[in-house]
C-alpha cells in the first residue's frame, strides 16, 4: 500500500497556512453567524403576454436578527414577534429572464456569506488536525 507520509514542518506550514488565511478572513466582512441566502422566484405577466421571470434573495436566520425596516403604512408586527428584529431580510434581484443581471448588493452579499462559509471551513479543519495531532506524542 502507497501512502503519502507528511514530516512535522510539513504539518506546521500548513496549520500556518490555515491560521494566516483565517486571520485574513476575520478582518472581511462576514455574515451574520447560523444565517444563509435563500433565493426566490417570483413571475409576472406582462400586457404583451411576456411573462418575466425574476429570481431574488434574501438572508434567513432561525431567530430574529436582522433589523427591521417597516414600511410607513405597515401593521405593526404580530403579537408574540420581535418589533426591532426580523428573521429575514430582503438583498435584491440575482436573476432575471428580462436581462437584468444580478445586482451589487447581492453579488456583496454572496462575498459575505461566502467569506463565513470558508472561515466556518477553516476553523472546522483546524479542530479535526488538533484532535488528530494529540493522538501522537512528538518529541
Amino acid at each position: 500500500m502507497d501512502t503519502k507520509s507528511f514530516d512535522i514542518q510539513e504539518i506546521c506550514e500548513k496549520i500556518t497556512l490555515l491560521n494566516q488565511v483565517r486571520e485574513q478572513l476575520l478582518k472581511k466582512e462576514l455574515s451574520p453567524e447560523g444565517s444563509w441566502i435563500h433565493e426566490y422566484t417570483v413571475y409576472r405577466r406582462y400586457p404583451s403576454g411576456f411573462v418575466g421571470e425574476y429570481k431574488y434573495a434574501k438572508w434567513q436566520a432561525d431567530k430574529p436578527i436582522f433589523k427591521r425596516n417597516p414600511k410607513k403604512r405597515a401593521l405593526p408586527p404580530k403579537r408574540g414577534k420581535d418589533p426591532e428584529f426580523t428573521n429575514h431580510q430582503h438583498i435584491g434581484r440575482v436573476w432575471s429572464n428580462t436581462g437584468l443581471g444580478m445586482e451589487p448588493e447581492a453579488e456583496e452579499a454572496y462575498q459575505i456569506f461566502n467569506n463565513r462559509k470558508q472561515l466556518e471551513a477553516i476553523e472546522q479543519a483546524l479542530i479535526e488536525v488538533e484532535s488528530v495531532l494529540s493522538r501522537f506524542e512528538f518529541k
